[in-house]
């Protein structure tokens, strides 16, 4: 994994984003990069479009789109290089401060790119950032209930515009959208191909970036649409053997007897925990919106076991007092 970017010359404050496609065109591909031309208001960057080989008609739309965008680098693979193979490729030319990995499968908000790197530019230790979305996995998936792209950005919107909050450390993030700085990935290379196709290597990369001494941070001003299964969709009989098998790949390598992080359930709580500890004492300008729209995804993932249950429902009643108690001191005007 090494030379992971590219030995060039690099533009101070310039931001790489990195794209892997494969099919799906229309459903996926082309509605992301329409968002992020759209709404990119950050001054200097590039958009750099690897495909792994599709057959729907990807390539020539991305050669015909090149020629009338110039800050699209399209990179068309012969073979299909997976995930992590893809977007090594597109590290390998990014000329970028800054490195972003963004599933096609998204789509972005106005103004999402200059808040989404703001804490590595500001901090030095940050390793990976990334953004709150409405289908995660872990608790970087946040409450809606819309079913369209556009009604879900809306509510993303809504979400964003409520207030502002520190970002907050994180155990893993999930790589549908990931911010980081050339020096961390000069420092740990690029992401491991030996998962193939897909999944795990952004576990993989996390625990990488952290024994390297980097921190991962939620940045929840950001808000970015993610559909999900955008590739792997197209490809269902894979997805449970890469799943098994990259598992064991990541627990061999890690030496991790079984690989486990915490369940988003108990991270939700946590978060809501300490958004009421911040909001309590004006430490930020976090919203009772967002601590309401955490309360109401926590208690979709309410456990079924009746002593987990117990325990779960003490917390969220705990919490939920807290809640009510803030509600008092705002009208108050505390």
């Amino acid at each position: 994994m090494e030379n992971a970017v590219a030995e060039k010359t690099v533009i101070p404050g310039r931001a790489s984003i990195i794209l892997v496609s494969y099919n799906s065109l229309s459903g996926t591909t082309a509605p992301c990069l329409e968002s992020v031309f759209a709404n990119t208001d950050y001054p200097d960057y590039e958009v750099i479009v690897v495909d792994n080989n599709s057959s729907d008609g990807t390539p020539g739309y991305l050669r015909e789109l090149a020629g009338r965008e110039p800050r699209l680098k399209p990179i068309l693979n012969s073979v299909n290089r997976g995930f992590a193979g893809g977007n090594n490729d597109g590290l390998k030319v990014a000329t970028g401060e800054f490195l972003v990995l963004l599933n096609n499968d998204t789509q972005v908000g106005r103004g999402w790119l200059t808040e989404l790197v703001r804490p590595l530019r500001e901090d030095p230790t940050a390793g990976l950032v990334g953004p709150v979305s409405n289908a995660t996995g872990n608790e970087q998936e946040v409450w809606v209930e819309s079913a369209s792209p556009k009604e879900i950005l809306g509510q993303g919107a809504l979400w964003v515009g409520t207030g502002r909050s520190e970002a907050v450390s994180m155990e893993r993030l999930c790589f549908f959208c990931v911010a980081t700085r050339r020096d961390v990935v000069e420092r740990v290379g690029g992401l491991d191909e030996a998962y193939g196709l897909g999944f795990y290597e952004d576990d993989d990369y996390c625990l990488r970036v952290r024994r390297a001494g980097f921190t991962l941070l939620l940045n929840e001003n950001v808000f970015i649409y993610h559909r999900g299964s955008g590739s792997f969709s197209a490809m269902p009989g894979t997805t449970k053997k890469l799943l098994k098998a990259n598992r064991k790949l990541l627990e061999r390598k890690f030496g991790i007897r079984r690989y486990r992080t915490t369940h988003p359930r108990e991270r939700h709580l946590e978060l809501i925990a300490q958004a009421l500890q911040r909001l309590a004492s004006g430490q930020d300008d976090t919203t009772l919106y967002r601590v309401e729209n955490r309360l109401k995804k926590a208690e979709l993932l309410r456990p079924r076991g009746f002593w987990k249950r117990l325990r779960f429902d003490y917390q969220l009643k705990s919490l939920k007092r807290k809640l009510a108690g803030c509600r008092v001191d705002l009208t108050e005007g505390v």
